[in-house]
């Protein structure tokens, strides 16, 4: 058995896995999970034609790209202890694995601290992590905070954050074009607002209440922060939002109402 395995996902980037692959599946000590999400290139018939030695997970019937979805799925096939998290267009140094596995230690989850937003979601956490928080928040439709969203609930339950050793990944240039090709909003910048709002709300909310957020409880904060950023954008008005928080009983019969009240503003 490995002790870490590679889960990568490709839907419509088949030109950027045919770059990073090879190097992926030459890193020592590790296995690598491929996850076709309905690409419409047949990444999975490449994957098994030029590099048998990648696990490949095929989800069809799909229009949408949901990389959440995509990530979980993925996981749910790792067969080591430490999952590591690397796009379809993020490069590995040959040395990468090498370095990872001799810095991993329970407790922590090891990310890239860098500038470059197309290393955001590179990323390595124990498994039992991984799935101690339910993965990744699939209630994230579109592009932006999904791994940053991760890492909180990572922190959440007490697992340290932690910086990938050298030598770091390197990024495939690309433009926003790719990042909204298969996006249920294709507006780049509305859906990342919605994204930052939802996940700046979600973690007050879970901070509060002392405990992660259900799914119930996700999805129609979502939605409602959905419907208040856009009205907001389109039309240029503060947007008011008011979240609920569980009542605190007090002594002789009574209780305390609590409740979240955030506005969104344009700053000038």
């Amino acid at each position: 058995m490995v002790d870490l395995c590679f889960v990568t996902s490709c839907m419509g980037r088949l030109a950027s896995l045919r770059q990073t692959l090879g190097p992926m599946l030459e890193q020592l000590g590790s296995s690598c999970v491929v996850v076709d999400y309905s690409c419409p290139e047949g990444a999975g018939d490449w994957v098994e034609a030029n590099h048998p030695s990648a696990r490949v997970v095929r989800v069809p019937g799909q229009t949408r790209w949901h990389a959440s979805a995509a990530r979980n799925i993925g996981a749910r096939h790792v067969d080591a202890p430490w999952i590591c998290f690397v796009d379809s267009d993020v490069v590995l140094d040959p040395g990468f694995s090498a370095a990872l596995l001799s810095t991993l230690q329970p407790g922590g989850f090891y990310r890239v601290w860098s500038t470059d937003r197309g290393l955001v979601g590179t990323f390595a956490c124990a498994r039992s992590d991984f799935e101690r928080v339910g993965g990744y928040d699939e209630v994230y439709p579109c592009w932006g905070e999904e791994d940053n969203d991760l890492y909180d609930a990572l922190e959440f339950v007490g697992v340290e954050p932690r910086p990938l050793p050298e030598p770091l990944p390197r990024h495939i240039p690309h433009g926003n074009d790719q990042r909204t090709r298969f996006s249920p909003i294709p507006d780049l910048y509305l859906g990342h607002a919605i994204n930052r709002v939802y996940r700046i709300v979600k973690w007050n909310t879970a901070r509060l209440n002392r405990e992660l957020l259900t799914l119930d409880m996700r999805r129609p904060l979502y939605d409602k922060i959905a419907e208040i950023v856009t009205a907001s954008v389109q039309t240029g008005q503060p947007g008011d939002l008011a979240v609920h928080l569980p009542r605190g009983i007090v002594p002789g019969g009574w209780s305390l109402s609590r409740q979240l009240t955030y506005r969104l503003t344009k700053d000038p």
